[in-house]
């Protein structure tokens, strides 16, 4: 017996690009049989659609909203729903799996410090860091960014980057000894799932890190789309 995650989710409560609610994608990924997925939004320094000038706890609430759906709707029909984020630097993507609401609420620096010195502080707090999408080519994305010192993991399919992109990362990762990891890159319940498949249930956040730390999964590589969106 094996058990699908997808490990890239953005809803319309929090992501600017999200089209489904979290509870909707819940559903959706139930109906795909996949036991989890992680809600990764995108953080308050990215494409999200919380405004900026309200204070950081009701922006840290806000944010959690598609997350909080989708687990509660997970709860009701037997599916693990795991909180992460996606933190953006000019366009530089990584998907952080480990850390909390509560963490965010203690950590208000980490929204406007540079890239590297954010990714260390998650790190030293324990989280996991995968390098989304690394070589994607978009408008919002002013150049290539590689920290192989402060990334666990890379993305290296998403379904909404090329066949060429995606190569690109698998290659980063082989190189630099990194684990890889698949991703749907959902942003609605259309959207082409991915992610990995693993032996064991992971019922917990630390667990799914677990099995990617140890490697103890294979790759879902999911269908590509045929264009990329600015995401």
């Amino acid at each position: 017996m094996t058990f699908k995650y997808e490990t890239h989710i953005h809803t319309n409560q929090t992501s600017a690009c999200g089209n489904s609610s979290g509870e909707d994608m819940a559903d959706y990924y139930k109906s795909l049989g996949y036991q989890g997925i992680v809600i990764t939004d995108h953080f308050l320094n990215g494409n999200n659609n919380i405004p900026a000038n309200l204070p950081w706890r009701e922006r840290v609430e806000l944010f959690c909203k598609g997350y909080e759906g989708a687990k509660e709707r997970g709860d009701e029909i037997g599916l693990d729903v795991f909180f992460g984020f996606e933190f953006n630097w000019y366009g530089s993507e990584f998907l952080i799996y480990g850390l909390d609401k509560q963490w965010l609420l203690e950590n208000p620096q980490v929204v406007s410090i540079r890239l590297e010195n954010a990714l260390d502080c998650f790190k030293k707090a324990g989280a996991l860091v995968i390098h989304a999408h690394p070589f994607r080519e978009a408008p919002y994305i002013d150049a290539f960014r590689l920290l192989p010192k402060f990334t666990d993991a890379v993305e290296v399919h998403n379904c909404l980057n090329s066949k060429e992109q995606n190569d690109r990362a698998e290659v980063y990762a082989k190189m630099f000894g990194l684990r890889e990891t698949a991703g749907g890159d959902a942003h609605c319940v259309r959207s082409n799932p991915a992610g990995i498949e693993a032996g064991k249930r992971a019922q917990t956040i630390q667990e799914l890190i677990d099995v990617i730390k140890a490697g103890n999964y294979s790759l879902i590589r999911g269908k590509l789309f045929s264009f990329n969106r600015n995401l």
